[in-house]
């Protein structure tokens, strides 16, 4: 893959990077990933390789503390999304995060990244933080970039 090539595709068309050092991160990941009945979201760790060769042609998102959402759009192309709005495009429709997705469609976005930014701030004293990345399972590796 190289700096410019697209990250998601027509199957995977959401690719998910996140903190592969916090545990709390990890934790929502896995219920993200069990919700997500039609497989169509990757997810990959801001530590690993995609991201970095993402953050090349895009230097903004390696700044960014939050997760990133890429989203392949209908003509090929991929939009990013960040904090509360890549929460809530990620969610929508997937069973069991009714009352979030209800939450951050509610409050608008400048609060929504208010508390996002606040509870990012937190995760690591609360919940703390894993020595390494995970590794998939084998039977999740198709889910997984590096």
């Amino acid at each position: 893959m190289s700096a410019s090539d697209p990250v998601t595709s027509e199957r995977f068309p959401l690719l998910l990077f996140f903190d592969g050092e916090c545990v709390f991160c990890n934790r929502w990941v896995n219920r993200v990933r069990d919700a997500d009945q039609g497989r169509r979201i990757r997810f990959g760790t801001k530590q690993g390789t995609t991201f970095a060769q993402l953050a090349q042609s895009h230097p903004e998102l390696a700044k960014v503390e939050s997760l990133v959402l890429a989203i392949r759009r209908p003509d090929g192309g991929e939009d990013f999304l960040v904090r509360s709005a890549a929460v809530r495009e990620l969610i929508k429709g997937l069973p069991g995060f009714g009352f979030w997705s209800a939450l951050l469609t509610f409050f608008p976005t400048f609060l929504a990244n208010i508390g996002y930014c606040i509870f990012a701030k937190l995760r690591t004293p609360l919940f703390g933080r894993e020595e390494s990345c995970r590794v998939p399972k084998a039977s999740e590796r198709m889910l997984f970039v590096e």
